[in-house]
């Protein structure tokens, strides 16, 4: 028997539905916030939110990527690791370049890389959920569960000390 096909096989946003529409929220919360800057502010402040909207999204793709290598144990995680290090050096070395040569406003970067924490908190709230790990009817109770004490009063009445099991 074989284990059922996977429907992300393929796709290219890795993880669960959760962290798909948590990318996809950064994206379009990156966008929305160049609009704003590219109104309130000027050009040179919409293209900076813009690109700190891009390098959220890319941070966090790059992210769940790195973690669903690490939780699925696929094959040598080691390569990953050097991919996790690379993405922060790559994330703090490319910004340190794009405001040290002064074509992007920092104010502006900052603002579209606020996209991150607002995407992912408007996909938790919003977005799907993952599945339960175990059906509401289907789950076994534990053995303080099937007893029914409590730690601070004790057992209830008619509860029976004597478990065979214990």
């Amino acid at each position: 028997m074989s284990a059922p096909p996977d429907p992300h096989d393929g796709d290219p946003a890795p993880g669960s539905a959760p962290m798909r529409a948590a990318i996809v929220s950064v994206f379009f919360c990156g966008l929305c916030l160049s609009l704003v800057a590219f109104a309130v502010f000027d050009v040179q402040t919409g293209l900076s939110a813009l690109l700190g909207g891009i390098l959220a999204t890319l941070n966090l793709y790059v992210f769940a990527r790195v973690g669903q290598a690490f939780m699925e144990r696929q094959g040598n995680t080691a390569p990953w690791g050097v991919v996790a290090i690379l993405k922060l050096l790559l994330l703090f070395g490319g910004v340190w370049f794009v405001l040290k040569s002064g074509t992007v406003s920092a104010l502006g970067l900052a603002c579209g890389y606020a996209a991150l924490p607002l995407g992912v908190t408007i996909a938790s709230l919003f977005g799907p959920r993952m599945p339960d790990a175990d059906p509401p009817g289907k789950s076994v109770p534990s053995k303080s569960a099937r007893r029914g004490g409590d730690v601070i009063q004790g057992p209830r009445a008619g509860d029976d000390d004597s478990d065979p099991e214990s």
